[in-house]
């Protein structure tokens, strides 16, 4: 939804901004009248000026991001901001507010004498596609350009400039083929001399910024939908999501539906399906049938990338990280973690040769990250009194599971090290312990000094724990184990929308 919103917002600021001087002199100089002297010409220079636009959107609002990326930014508190900062300028679209500050540039009018036309009108496309080097005609450029810089995710920044750049382009390109003719006299008469079309446009302007505000705030809040019934330990490679139905086997859901993996507790990812055998683990290509890898093992979990298997295993009562290359490489088991006194290691996941997975200390939880190619190892993420559980990837985002006393959140950050803090929740419950009331029978716990909201409690009789993960194109996976009193746990996998 929000990539959505975000792509339309840029779209219409840019076709809006084909109403400030450099957008009408565009048509008048790619029209096949003008410079171009034939229609041949003025096509070419359309895709020029296309190219050129997409260009310079796309180093604009992907360039910020970059710059909120390396400032750390995404963080729940500037979500925040970036929401605030798009219902403000949605509020100054929908009173037509003069916009301020205003760039009062235009491109140089030399190029198009003195260069060939296709290439001045590629190098017009980058400047009007940057956004800042020309007239502004919305609050939505300032605004996305915040918005880019809060999100702090080049992948939403590169959207965004795309369809700013696309926005920049068409009217350009639709009408200056037309220019010269009667239909195209007309639309270029009712751009110049119509203003409630101007309005309308930054009415659109507000609707969408307005909806970006709204997404944006209910980002932290997204609703969870059952994906399977009885269902665990998730994992993701594309449109694949494989699962371990406890009693009945492993699946794979795909677009062509959900089928039967060859093995208990599946695993997906580069394009192989793992899964554990009788005493080894098994690796296939999900392309090539001649692909078969056995590796003897005793584990009780296992991922998978392009080129590595991890799995898990008991050594001395102990948790246990194994990991091997895959041919064509030559196969070489080895330990790389081995668990601590006291502590706990979750179950591995794999993105390329980057392997993750979560300590469990008595006090503290981290969330490790180790670089199979050079051995490096580092905290991703580190957090005290907190559960930090089963980390996976999708190469770019990092999502697990944050347990505290107060309450459970799946959370979804940057995969690079930084605070928790900034890292934003997709979907929350209730916590795995049970505190009490707060205050004595028949008492008002705000006459004890307590705080007037307390963090919320289980309904009586129910333990809810999240549990694995797995992040997918679009979606995140966890696992929810509930248990009933007197009834057996129940493993039920949720998906989230990113």
């Amino acid at each position: 939804m929000l990539e959505a919103v975000l792509l339309a917002a840029g779209l219409i600021a840019g076709v809006t901004g084909a109403w400030s001087p450099c957008g009408f002199s565009m048509v008048d100089t790619l029209a096949p009248h003008g410079y171009a002297g034939r229609l041949r010409t003025t096509l070419v220079a359309c895709v020029t000026f296309a190219a050129g636009a997409l260009a310079g959107g796309v180093a604009t609002f992907g360039g910020l991001a970059l710059l909120g990326q390396a400032l750390g930014a995404g963080g729940a508190a500037a979500i925040a901001v970036a929401a605030a900062v798009a219902l403000a300028a949605a509020a100054g679209e929908a009173r037509g507010t003069r916009i301020v500050p205003q760039v009062r540039r235009q491109v140089p009018e030399s190029w198009r004498r003195v260069l060939p036309l296709p290439l001045a009108a590629g190098l017009y496309g980058v400047l009007l596609g940057l956004g800042f080097t020309t007239f502004i005609l919305s609050f939505a450029v300032w605004a996305l350009a915040g918005v880019s810089v809060a999100l702090g995710d080049p992948a939403l920044g590169l959207l965004v400039g795309l369809g700013f750049g696309i926005g920049r382009t068409l009217p350009v390109v639709i009408l200056s083929p037309l220019a010269g003719t009667e239909r195209g006299a007309e639309a270029h008469a009712a751009m110049a001399e119509r203003p409630a079309i101007l309005r309308a446009l930054r009415a659109a302007d507000a609707a969408a910024l307005a909806a970006c505000a709204a997404v944006l705030w209910a980002a932290p809040a997204h609703a969870a939908t059952v994906f399977a019934t009885p269902a665990t330990d998730p994992s993701a490679d594309g449109a694949l999501v494989a699962f371990q139905q406890p009693g009945a086997g492993g699946v794979v859901a795909g677009p062509d539906g959900r089928n039967a993996a060859p093995g208990p507790y599946p695993a997906v990812g580069g394009g192989k399906l793992a899964w554990i055998g009788a005493g080894t683990v098994e690796v296939r290509s999900q392309a090539d049938p001649a692909y078969v890898f056995t590796l003897p093992a005793a584990a009780d979990s296992v991922a998978v990338s392009d080129g590595w298997v991890a799995w898990r295993a008991q050594e001395e009562g102990r948790d246990a990280l194994y990991t091997s290359p895959l041919p064509p490489a030559a196969p070489a088991a080895q330990r790389v973690a081995l668990a601590g006194s006291g502590s706990t290691l979750g179950r591995p996941a794999l993105a390329g040769d980057r392997l993750l997975f979560h300590v469990a200390g008595a006090t503290r939880g981290r969330i490790e990250e180790l670089r199979l190619g050079s051995g490096a190892r580092s905290t991703l993420r580190s957090a005290p009194r907190t559960l930090l559980l089963n980390p996976s990837s999708d190469g770019r985002r990092l999502l697990y599971v944050r347990s505290t006393f107060q309450r459970q959140q799946l959370r979804i950050g940057l995969l690079r090290r930084r605070p928790v803090r900034r890292d934003r929740s997709l979907f929350g419950t209730v916590p795995t312990g049970r505190r009490d009331a707060g205050h004595e029978p028949g008492e008002s716990h705000h006459a004890h000094g307590w705080p007037r909201k307390l963090p919320p409690r289980p309904k009586p009789g129910v333990n809810v724990t999240l549990w694995t993960t797995a992040l997918a194109s679009g979606s995140a996976f966890v696992t929810r184990l509930r248990q009933d009193t007197g009834q057996p746990v129940r493993a039920t996998l949720l998906r989230v929308a990113r």
